[in-house]
């Protein structure tokens, strides 16, 4: 998948044809009411990021969404413009070559109907298509986290990738919540999730390490909901250090100069070139990240 090019135009007729504006809630952006077929992981072999005519170099790129009850303004502010944004903005600054995009809605497996959706890897209005196509469930276990573990486990063993295939270059994947993961996705959950046998446990740093040999994992914690009583934040700096970013719900505006900075260190630019391509609250709030951190060593964490 991944032919085309995202435009904005394209953008602004799906919103016309949604009638999605400022004002729209959560259950008026993500009208499905179960998960769709499409969406679901179970029984996928993989999904695909290929380099095309259209796109011959391309970088596959996961968002992973917390959709449980309390994260329902994240989804709000993605649908409503930080994808459009991001796209925009990735076109414009090239952190990376031809973006391919894939969504996917993070919920509870030990308690979830739909723990994990998942869209194919597109390159044009599909990307914004299909995330509108996620089912909000809602729900989440209240048990002390939430299942961000089956993001590391897909992308590892259930994505095919052009860009590390064929180039050895990683693509990105950031997740996005407010809960501390899971320490551990059983066998019996992984069977119910996408319908094969494991064989076995594995911890969250396992799954970790996995996804890591061809993706650039960072999780933004949001400063909400469950990140005070669960300390989430120092959770999730214990388990993946600076790649942990704490985020004030009011800094999500700034979301899409967050994704192209950090693929834009990571890819080697220099942080004061990074810091001088925004303005204003943007440029604050990145000079911030890249202050306070050194990508690729551990036990540094990022505060905003």
């Amino acid at each position: 998948m991944g032919h085309g090019s995202y435009q904005s135009r394209d953008w602004e007729k799906l919103k016309s044809a949604r009638g999605i504006n400022a004002s729209s809630t959560v259950n008026e952006l993500y009208q499905s009411r179960r998960m769709k077929e499409s969406l679901n992981p179970y029984g996928v072999a993989y999904r695909e990021s290929c380099d095309s005519q259209d796109n011959p170099a391309s970088t596959a790129i996961i968002f992973g969404l917390d959709v449980t009850g309390s994260m329902g303004y994240l989804s709000e502010e993605i649908a409503k413009g930080a994808l459009n944004r991001t796209m925009l903005e990735i076109y414009e600054k090239n952190p990376v070559t031809n973006p391919h995009i894939m969504f996917q809605a993070i919920g509870d497996s030990k308690s979830d109907e739909a723990p994990l959706q998942t869209t194919q890897f597109e390159a044009d209005i599909r990307i914004a298509e299909q995330l509108l196509d996620v089912y909000f469930e809602g729900r989440g276990g209240g048990n002390g986290g939430e299942s961000y573990l089956l993001s590391w486990y897909f992308a590892a063993r259930h994505t095919k990738i052009d860009c590390y295939e064929k180039r050895k270059e990683k693509g990105f994947l950031f997740t996005i919540g407010d809960e501390c993961t899971h320490k551990e996705l059983t066998r019996v959950e992984i069977s119910r999730v996408f319908g094969e046998d494991a064989g076995q446990n594995y911890s969250a740093m396992e799954l970790y390490n996995e996804a890591s040999k061809k993706y650039e994992i960072f999780h933004i914690v949001m400063k909400a909901g469950a990140y005070v009583y669960q300390k989430s934040g120092e959770d999730w700096n214990r388990l993946i250090g600076d790649r942990a970013i704490e985020l004030s719900p009011d800094d999500l505006d700034v979301l899409p100069e967050i994704f192209v900075s950090l693929m834009q260190a990571v890819k080697g630019m220099k942080r004061e070139e990074i810091v001088a391509q925004w303005q204003g609250k943007a440029r604050d709030v990145v000079a911030g990240i890249l202050k306070t951190t050194q990508l690729g060593k551990k036990k540094r964490f990022l505060i905003f």
